[in-house]
């Protein structure tokens, strides 16, 4: 029990679901417009398919979309900002101006989109911006131990490949950057939702006026990975201070009849500072500041993620402690008094992120997403509250059993096995 835990919260009262008004354009482009009052400003994110794009010419594209001086001029004029950013699923383009000035941020977000500049002399300061930005990536071993999981997930899927290399990103010219916007940066399966102090009703007509002529293109939909292989693997780094462990286990959809189920199960286990997670290996056994589990969701892969650093040392103590946790959920089933306050934790959290623009927002692009309608949110506090300790339980054996992880360990291997046989 934490001090925390010891506070008479209340229970909150029902989820208030916000208004979203809808509109797809004709051009594809479906719009989420929804009114909150509490501050007077406008925040919206474009999210666009990006699958299978060359990824150095995306990362270079979604920087200079972001760096270009006259849009950033133009929106800080505005009372905002403006940043562009690209996965192996999407490019987001995302701002927030005042919100009496949403109809110019648009204008502009349509010039964005349908005559980018891409200035010579400042795409040259963009690559060499990557390439600098690459290189202090790449000299993380979180960075390491990160790609080295993709890559063992997913192997050569796009999900599985690694950040593009400082040389990748001076091999592409602006041309080829120009290429790709004209063939990728295009409204079919985009999504843009707004939310902010304006009239929805009013917004989405902006919206007409500025990215109704938007040319519509062909759809690029991700691939499907390859079959799920669970097994363990070490990255030898000599000379690295901590041990990096990262699992992942494959979970359902968030519309899988046990998915409340199996987000409690993963709350109880290390989704939050109470979790036995938490309480073991931080708490109890002071192996690791900041252990931590999640639940992942992209375009074609949904996953429970479990992350742990821990000094050298205790590498061979502390794995067992995770892994002797994971099997717990089967083996210690969880009690009435940890599922309500993991459930208490989650109804929370909801609402936290509601009450902002920029979780608002996120939340909407997230439901939208993964095919979910807005009206979802609403029966969310039902679900959690109807799972029972058994279920959890099931959820648990299902999902996140040990043996269905796949496990990397990055450590300096001849001093973590040392320690380990020291200690014995």
């Amino acid at each position: 029990m934490t001090a925390f835990d010891l506070l008479d919260v209340p229970a909150p009262g029902p989820l208030r679901v916000p208004a979203v008004h809808e509109r797809t354009l004709a051009n594809g482009l479906r719009v989420l417009a929804s009114r909150r009052a509490s501050t007077p400003l406008a925040e919206l994110c474009l999210s666009i398919p990006f699958a299978h794009a060359d990824a150095p010419a995306a990362v270079l594209l979604a920087a200079a979309l972001a760096d270009e001086t006259r849009t950033q001029d133009r929106v800080r004029a505005m009372g905002g900002g403006l940043s562009a950013a690209v996965d192996a699923d999407r490019l987001r383009i995302a701002g927030s101006v005042l919100a009496d000035q949403l109809p110019k941020f648009l204008a502009l977000l349509g010039a964005v989109v349908t005559d980018p500049g891409y200035p010579a002399g400042e795409f040259a300061l963009t690559v060499d911006n990557a390439v600098q930005g690459t290189i202090a990536v790449l000299a993380s071993p979180a960075q390491h131990v990160a790609e080295a999981l993709n890559t063992r997930m997913f192997g050569d899927h796009p999900y599985g490949r690694p950040a593009p290399r400082p040389g990748e990103f001076t091999r592409v010219g602006r041309d080829a950057v120009r290429a790709l916007h004209a063939e990728r940066v295009v409204p079919t399966g985009a999504c843009l939702v707004l939310v902010g102090d304006f009239e929805p009703v009013a917004a989405l007509d902006d919206v007409e006026r500025a990215l109704g002529s938007w040319p519509p293109g062909p759809a690029t939909p991700m691939r499907p990975p390859g079959p799920w292989v669970p097994g363990r693997s070490v990255v030898d780094e000599p000379g690295v201070s901590q041990s990096l462990l990262r699992m992942a286990m494959p979970v359902p959809r968030y519309d899988a009849p046990d998915y409340p189920a199996l987000a409690l199960a993963a709350m109880v286990f290390g989704g939050y500072f109470s979790s036995r997670l938490v309480q073991n290996i931080r708490e109890d056994k002071g192996f690791s500041y900041s252990p931590r589990s999640s639940l992942l969701h992209v375009d074609e892969a949904h996953l429970a993620t479990v992350s742990l650093d821990v000094v050298t040392a205790n590498t061979a103590a502390a794995v067992d402690e995770v892994v002797a946790e994971l099997a717990g959920l089967a083996d210690r089933p969880v009690t009435t008094e940890e599922l309500d306050r993991a459930r208490r934790y989650s109804v929370g959290t909801l609402r936290l992120r509601l009450a902002t623009l920029t979780g608002l927002a996120a939340t909407l692009g997230e439901l939208d997403l993964h095919g979910l309608p807005v009206s979802w949110l609403g029966g969310q506090d039902a679900r959690l509250a109807a799972v029972t300790p058994d279920e959890v339980t099931a959820a648990a054996r299902t999902y996140l059993a040990p043996d269905r992880a796949i496990t990397v360990l990055l450590c300096d291997e001849r001093r973590a096995y040392q320690s380990a046989q020291s200690s014995l």
